[in-house]
């Protein structure tokens, strides 16, 4: 197994999620995956699973998520909800690959409420749900082990390194194994929720120049020799588009989760929520339960469904 002695994760974000995620307020905050996002990403394991071949046959899929910060995804995986269509997949082991101490107790945290064991040993765990300390280009498993990679709401932190990510992505999978990239980003496209871009300029004026997915910046891998060596330029790209209710505090908490937010000092993260709640305050919003101070959130989730040569 190779690694790297650089470090992968944006050193704001290695900071501000330990905060973020020892705190609970990242896990309290972040959405979870529309049911169409997931049925799309089991749909993709499904495929793998009916192809593959070799020792890791027939007793389920072993699958490495790597950035998985509190588990948001992981539990949705290993506990798919109503409306998913799963294939009767399932997963033999999951190793969720976290760099920040606070993220991964807060993962075990999480696991715990559903009911699912949580071991620290990797893929010699005898726990299905395995958090580990590593990153994007130190993935703490033999070559090939991986039926799939998943990384969601992470990968755009690799900024500046994506050589060595891809290198190590494309080691641990499997040949012909899925990569999933996914994504959740508040809409700011919809006429009917006016507030949102304006919520959104509030915030991301203060990004300090992080490399946050919006910008696009992550997609400079497809051009790179370390993804066309080793995966197909046949990608897929579904956008889901979805709501969630929520309040104006429930934004407030989104807002503060962002990690350049949670970076920022007391004064001024005071000051980002005022404009925030000026906002929600001046702007119409799609009520859920007006009475009840509940409105709609809108989101776009992106989906990218990438595979090993």
């Amino acid at each position: 197994m190779t690694s790297s002695t650089d470090n992968t994760v944006h050193p704001l974000a290695s900071s501000a999620f330990t905060v973020s995620g020892s705190s609970g307020l990242y896990d309290r905050a972040r959405p979870s995956y529309p049911p169409a996002a997931l049925t799309r990403i089991f749909d993709a394991l499904h495929a793998y699973y009916d192809t593959r071949s070799g020792p890791s046959g027939g007793c389920g899929l072993n699958i490495v998520e790597v950035g998985a910060g509190t588990g948001i995804f992981s539990r949705v995986l290993l506990r798919p909800p109503a409306g998913v269509t799963t294939h009767d997949v399932t997963v033999a082991k999951l190793v969720a690959v976290e760099p920040s101490s606070g993220m991964r107790d807060s993962f075990r945290e999480g696991m715990q409420r559903i009911g699912v064991p949580v071991g620290s040993n990797g893929p010699s765990g005898v726990e299905v749900a395995q958090v580990v300390d590593g990153t994007f280009d130190r993935i703490p498993v033999i070559d090939g082990w991986a039926d799939a990679v998943v990384i969601a709401q992470a990968f755009h932190w690799s900024h500046g390194h994506y050589g060595a990510a891809m290198r190590e992505i494309a080691r641990v999978l499997r040949r012909g194994a899925p990569l999933i990239l996914v994504w959740n980003l508040e809409d700011r496209s919809l006429p009917a929720h006016p507030w949102v871009p304006h919520v959104r300029d509030a915030y991301e004026a203060h990004e300090q120049g992080t490399p946050q997915y919006r910008l696009g910046l992550w997609k400079a891998i497809f051009e790179m020799d370390e993804f066309r060596e080793n995966f197909g330029r046949d990608y897929e790209y579904v956008e889901v588009k979805w709501t969630l209710p929520t309040s104006a505090d429930g934004v407030v908490e989104r807002v503060m989760s962002k990690s350049y937010i949670t970076a920022l000092g007391e004064t001024d993260r005071a000051a980002v929520e005022r404009r925030v709640r000026d906002v929600l305050t001046r702007e119409e919003k799609v009520w859920v339960d007006e009475k009840d101070g509940m409105f709609e959130y809108p989101y776009a989730t992106d989906l990218y469904v990438i595979w090993r040569k």
